[in-house]
């Protein structure tokens, strides 16, 4: 078989891998896993299911590919961008949550079946699947603490403001659709944009009121970025 002809194949079975795929999420997502069997994937298919032995040999291994399209990805993707520790915490954030938005919505309902099946999936998947969140919670909460200690970011507790930003990211899976008003490229910009001027500390971003109340609210950031810019600095002595 010549070079051409094995890339050529190589494709084909790519995409039939990944009809499998796409076929069982949907059926995932509407019987739940536990009420979809391996024959009803072929059936789905209109194959036999010796064809689909050639891919996977049971439906957990199609959960198991699901998982790693989806969160283990995630992971690495983030891992990849948070690592970028000389580059400036507004851009780095900014490029984790477009990133982020675009990765979800490209494995839209894949990521939904995940996110409705985590009870129900097995004990070493399961581990997988938290170990890969947990990851990508802590690039998220990394790099905002790394913004916070630059002075660029306010001086919100780290995590929650992750947590918060990957909820934002994960909820577009259930309400956009493609096709719509916005791509899902520009939904991601819109949702970077969000999270990253939420968090900006510079003065032109934030309005006051003239409210006392407002005023020792700035104070007290302004007194808590200070704080960890001291920190920052005797740890440097």
């Amino acid at each position: 078989m010549g070079r051409t002809s094995a890339k050529a194949e190589t494709g084909r079975k790519a995409l039939l891998r990944q009809s499998v795929l796409d076929a069982a999420a949907k059926l995932f997502a509407e019987r739940g896993f536990a009420g979809t069997s391996f024959q009803d994937i072929a059936d789905a298919l209109n194959v036999g299911r010796t064809a689909l032995y050639y891919y996977f040999k049971s439906k957990e291994e199609v959960l198991a590919s699901l998982v790693e399209e989806v969160t283990v990805v995630s992971d690495r993707q983030s891992a990849m961008l948070s690592a970028r520790t000389d580059d400036d915490p507004v851009e780095v954030l900014r490029s984790m949550v477009s990133g982020h938005v675009e990765l979800l919505l490209s494995h839209a309902l894949q990521f939904r079946v995940v996110d409705r099946t985590e009870v129900e999936l097995p004990p070493d998947l399961r581990a997988v699947h938290e170990r890969s969140k947990r990851a990508v919670l802590d690039h998220f909460t990394t790099q905002i603490a790394r913004g916070i200690q630059q002075g660029v970011f306010r001086p919100v507790d780290a995590r929650v403001a992750a947590f918060a930003l990957i909820g934002m990211c994960s909820w577009t899976t259930w309400w956009f659709h493609e096709g719509g008003r916005k791509t899902a490229r520009e939904v991601a910009g819109i949702l970077a944009d969000l999270a990253v001027h939420g968090l900006l500390r510079s003065d032109d971003q934030r309005k006051t009121s003239g409210d006392p109340g407002d005023l020792f609210r700035q104070l007290h950031e302004n007194l808590d970025c200070l704080e960890i810019l001291y920190k920052r600095r005797e740890a440097g002595a």
